[in-house]
């Protein structure tokens, strides 16, 4: 996904390699946080899976 993302921003925007690559830093950090936010209100809601 992240890959996806860098080589999108660099092709199709026109951004260079340092913004590609700070633009999928940015997708791959947002993906996992939210995952981790759905997680821990999952689990508040006593629907998680521990």
């Amino acid at each position: 996904m992240s890959g996806t993302a860098a080589v999108f921003w660099h092709e199709v925007r026109g951004k260079s390699w340092d913004d590609s690559l700070s633009f999928a830093l940015t997708v791959t950090l947002s993906a996992i946080g939210g995952r981790l936010m759905a997680a821990h209100i999952l689990r508040k809601a006593g629907r998680g899976d521990g």
